[in-house]
């Protein structure tokens, strides 16, 4: 599994890494780094990702390369199958993505939808959930947003819940919170995380919370109150894959929830008129 961003970072922050990784002919410049398709650099992934296996949270680490705990499968969906629930930080398959349901509910014309982040997929792709195990399909990809919001039109092997495992929303939208306030995020790489708002806008912001590659759509909330929707991090700084970096990690960008109501309203069709379940 290449990890070279990985082999950089744990040299980098961590003195027992360090010497671990330097046991394995690990060196901190990426230029000096084997190549990855040699028996040296396989080996040196390997050894990498047994330290962070080691050193991460305990499982499962449902997404590879991650190795914070991801979130299980809540008695809630195991008690309603075959019917497959669908709600705030579901683990979605859409096409061959894997990502992060924001929320669910009906529109205006009462279709069931659920909202992720726009990049996840593409018009027409099916979307099944990764904590059904019969991958039955529950929707299709409609649409990509222009504020990186995907619209998904769920059919009936679906039901909305607006509470899934640690994402239970009783309100969406509002006033953002300020800069240091906390919100919250919950997806399926890396789990719940907190942290403060670090930069305020519209209709994005940012924020310094553990997220990671599967993340991309999940909830981000504050007491309940949905506020925004993930939508990555800044390209250049690592993600937020394991405990060894600390606080040393990429800040999330995310767009608000009243953005992604406006422009899901002001393109009409599925989606507009959304209410959460």
């Amino acid at each position: 599994m290449p990890l070279r961003s990985l082999r950089r970072l744990a040299v980098a922050t961590a003195a027992a890494a360090a010497t671990v990784l330097a046991g394995a002919a690990v060196a901190p410049s990426a230029s000096a780094l084997p190549s990855v398709d040699s028996v040296v650099g396989q080996a040196v992934d390997q050894a990498v990702d047994d330290l962070l296996t080691a050193t991460g949270e305990p499982g499962p680490h449902r997404i590879d390369g991650q190795y914070f705990t991801s979130p299980g499968v809540p008695a809630a969906a195991e008690d309603i199958r075959p019917t497959v629930l669908v709600g705030p930080s579901t683990p979605l398959i859409v096409g061959g993505a894997v990502c992060t349901a924001t929320a669910a509910g009906y529109d205006a014309a009462g279709n069931a939808v659920a909202v992720t982040a726009g990049h996840c997929g593409a018009p027409g792709d099916e979307v099944r959930s990764a904590d059904d195990p019969e991958g039955t399909v529950v929707g299709t990809f409609q649409r990509r947003g222009a504020v990186d919001n995907g619209v998904i039109l769920l059919n009936g092997n679906a039901q909305v819940t607006s509470a899934y495992n640690a994402a239970v929303l009783h309100s969406a939208g509002g006033p953002l919170p300020g800069a240091g306030a906390q919100v919250c995020k919950t997806g399926i790489a890396t789990g719940t995380s907190c942290g403060p708002v670090v930069v305020t806008g519209s209709p994005g912001f940012a924020m310094h919370v553990c997220s990671s590659h599967g993340d991309s759509g999940a909830p981000v909330y504050a007491g309940g109150r949905l506020v925004g929707l993930l939508s990555g991090g800044f390209a250049g700084v690592p993600s937020c894959r394991t405990p060894l970096q600390g606080p040393l990690h990429s800040p999330v960008t995310a767009v608000t929830w009243d953005a992604v109501v406006a422009e899901m309203n002001s393109v009409g069709g599925v989606g507009a008129g959304f209410h959460l379940a």
